[in-house]
């Protein structure tokens, strides 16, 4: 047995001991993700046999191994996988064997490769638990149940045989124009990091743990538990901050800026297994070669100890920088950048040592972060993975039941003039609009097809199980976008709501692709679909509800009746006019598999909802920003020609009760601040709401923010019972950078939780 073969020594000594027995070649070919892993195999489903591609096996021959391969199992109008083309979910783990054995057995020294999937709201392959996107997850301000979930698609993944799940986690929703804001958890840094830390938790258990160097331990001393597996967050970082929210654009983000919001964010990945470098720049420097972003901040300041991953085809990008390839590449390994992810710019790493535009040193550090990892996940000694038989099976059950409470949760009430929930069993209720018996307008992108089984889950059909003594009609109305020829859906919807009692508009905003489309070698769309405004690389201008959406709203609005207003979307739109017509309005956000359930429970009282905004909802795309922590700066608020207030603050959300906040406290403790504030349920049925605490900070000779969030927490009260909730502030939550850049502990704050809000000096 060789050294890097006992799992008895740690880790550090078998990477180093593995390290100098590798080749260049062998060395290149583990830092290289080049491959589209749907391309690499034919999968017989009748034999159930894997028939490995060509490509496969010659990129095995050229790296002498292979580092890691993407997507074995994305199914998707860009992978052009479908039913009928890919793989079953109950046999993902005979291609995961099939590849893991191709590399081990071509491999010198027997060294596996790392299999990784999409996960951003739910594996992206077929049969896969699709949730709600992050929008709207945020909106639940829960981060248990994200916790649970995420530990859910661990296990679902890890019977597949993936090692490693890339999941959106870091991004924040500043411009709502940004096609991509439905990835987000919203726009708190707080939020967005604390729910980092669960799906760190919930994917990994204790793989990687703070304080602690997993490469001075061994892999028993680990311990790793069956179905955890490693989680890559992404993007790594700012993206959301890009200028005129442009998918992939210029961000310009000072020191103080950087440090107050994103730092926290940062923090968040230090025990994720890896992080996924960014597509934008920061103040001109590409997130791929930013050597101060992956090297000083995140490894040496917060003790990252995983690997930084490359966006797709990131790399080739750099050609706005650099002449040539080998140049891009060494600034690209210099910087941290370990694993590739379909560029041919690291296929170029051993002609750069050769060109002198490459150091070995560089590549080695690279290497060696991606052996530790295979070591971590215990891929040496366990590389291959059983047929699950039943276990995926309920696995899926399991993920799908928290699946509607997850949607539950995210979906937010923001208008009630009595009208929910709907309390007469027998009427005849009307379902119009575009989302209103489309699925897959649920979903959000980064969604595999759905069986014919689970398109039946639509709003429709729900209401129908939900109010089983109604009468429920639905019409289109109109498409997303789409002007042309919609006068007569629109005369076909008004004739079908005539004679209801009530009317559901279901209105918004879709991310939903199709087969027909055509997309960008990484997956973002590059034809302009006219019903798909929203997604990777689909950015708007106007926030004003798309097609003809506006006029089927004012021809229902003539009808008279009481009207309930849905809003799918991925983005906050201009809502005004649906708030002036419609007695109620829930945002849906894209809720996901089970969201058509969820909104039909919630419609007909057999749920309360508790979901509270997660960004400060614009009016119009004209005032932006408005999220709410910006400086309390003496100026004039308000244009001359619109209002500077959002049109509702984070963290609004209504419920079918009442919650009531009295008798706040504070106190310094031996770490901080112990805040409480009393909750009472002063309504008639039990209900769940987030408590957000809010903290003003004032000294350090700078501006102070309008208000940060520090800590939020949910409860579930009965009607007309009380609970004290209590908030142990560190005093690094009520430090705040200084005039000279420097951390020191506020001179006062204001500490608001509800509407109840007091004063305290340290």
């Amino acid at each position: 047995m060789l050294p890097y073969q006992n799992s008895d020594l740690p880790i550090k000594d078998r990477v180093t001991d593995l390290l100098n027995r590798m080749t260049l070649k062998e060395k290149v070919g583990q830092v290289n993700q080049n491959l589209y892993g749907w391309q690499c195999y034919h999968f017989d489903s009748v034999t159930k046999t894997v028939q490995l591609d060509q490509k496969l096996l010659d990129h095995i021959e050229w790296g002498a191994g292979l580092g890691a391969i993407y997507g074995l199992f994305r199914a998707d109008p860009w992978s052009q996988v479908d039913f009928a083309s890919g793989v079953a979910a109950s046999d993902a783990w005979r291609v995961s064997n099939a590849v893991q054995h191709a590399v081990i057995e071509q491999s010198r020294l027997g060294i596996p490769a790392l299999i990784v999937e999409e996960c951003p709201h739910g594996h992206q392959g077929l049969d896969g638990i699709s949730y709600p996107t992050n929008i709207g997850r945020g909106n639940s301000f829960d981060t248990e149940l994200m916790r649970k979930t995420t530990r859910l698609m661990a296990q679902e993944l890890a019977l597949k045989g993936v090692n490693m799940a890339l999941v959106s986690t870091l991004d924040l929703a500043k411009d709502p124009r940004w096609g991509r804001t439905e990835e987000c958890f919203g726009e708190d840094p707080i939020l967005s990091a604390k729910m980092s830390e669960a799906v760190v938790t919930g994917f990994q258990g204790n793989l990687i743990q703070d304080g602690i160097s997993f490469v001075d331990q061994t892999v028993h001393e680990i311990n790793r538990q069956p179905g955890n597996i490693g989680v890559v967050l992404k993007h790594c970082i700012a993206q959301g901050e890009a200028q005129g929210g442009h998918n992939s654009g210029a961000v310009v983000l000072g020191e103080r800026e950087f440090t107050e919001i994103y730092q926290p964010l940062l923090r968040a990945t230090r025990n994720a297994i890896g992080v996924m470098a960014a597509y934008n720049d920061v103040n001109g420097v590409p997130c791929h070669i930013n050597r101060h972003l992956f090297t000083q901040l995140l490894r040496q300041q917060e003790g990252f100890q995983g690997l930084v991953m490359a966006d797709g085809t990131a790399l080739d990008r750099l050609a706005d920088v650099f002449d040539d390839q080998e140049a891009a590449a060494g600034a690209a390994l210099s910087a941290g950048v370990d694993l590739s992810l379909w560029d041919t710019v690291y296929t170029e790493i051993e002609a750069g040592i050769t060109l002198d535009k490459v150091t070995e040193a560089d590549l080695d550090q690279a290497v060696a972060h991606v052996l530790s990892i295979k070591f971590l996940l215990g891929l040496f000694e366990h590389p291959y993975v059983v047929d699950p038989n039943s276990r995926l099976e309920h696995v899926l059950e399991a993920s799908q039941r928290l699946n509607e409470q997850v949607a539950t949760e995210s979906i937010t009430l923001v208008k009630n003039d009595q009208l929910l929930p709907l309390t007469d069993q027998s009427q005849t209720i009307a379902v119009i609009g575009p989302s209103a018996n489309e699925y897959y307008n649920l979903l959000g992108d980064y969604t595999a097809p759905q069986t014919i089984t689970m398109q039946e889950h639509t709003l429709v059909n729900e209401l129908k199980a939900a109010l089983p003594q109604a009468t429920i009609k639905w019409s289109v109305g109109c498409e997303i976008r789409n002007s042309k020829r919609q006068m007569e859906s629109i005369r076909q919807a008004v004739a079908v709501a005539k004679n209801a009692d009530v009317i559901v508009l279901v209105l918004g905003g879709s991310s939903t692709r199709n087969f027909d489309m055509s997309f960008l070698q990484n997956g973002a769309v590059s034809s302009r679909e006219v019903n798909m405004d929203s997604g990777e690389n689909v950015d708007v201008a106007d926030l004003a509800l798309g097609g003809q959406q506006l006029q089927l709203l004012s021809a229902i609005n003539a009808l008279h009746k009481p009207t309930i207003g849905v809003m799918i979307q991925g983005r906050p739109y201009d809502i005004r006019p649906v708030l002036a017509m419609a007695d109620a309005v829930l945002i849906g956000w894209f809720p996901g598999q089970m969201g058509g359930t969820a909104l039909s429970k919630l419609i007909a009282g057999k749920a309360n909802p508790s979901g509270k905004l997660s960004v400060s909802y614009p009016r119009c795309s004209q005032q932006l920003p408005v999220y709410y922590y910006q400086r309390a700066v003496t100026k004039q608020d308000n244009y001359y020609d619109e209002l500077g207030t959002p049109l509702f603050e984070f963290g609004t959300g209504l419920s079918y009760t009442d919650f009531i906040y009295s008798d706040i406290t504070a106190e310094r403790t031996n770490e901080g601040i112990k805040a409480t504030v009393l909750i009472t349920n002063a309504g008639g049925v039990t209900g769940s709401t987030p408590i957000l605490l809010f903290v003003k900070l004032h000294g350090g000779r700078v501006v102070p923010r309008k208000q940060m969030l520090r800590d939020f927490k949910r409860v579930t009260l009965t009607a007309g019972s009380s609970q004290r909730v209590i908030f142990n502030l560190l005093f690094a939550d009520v430090a705040l950078i200084n005039q000279d850049m420097e951390s020191e502990l506020a001179e006062r704050i204001e500490i608001r939780l509800g509407s109840e809000t007091i004063t305290f000096h340290l």
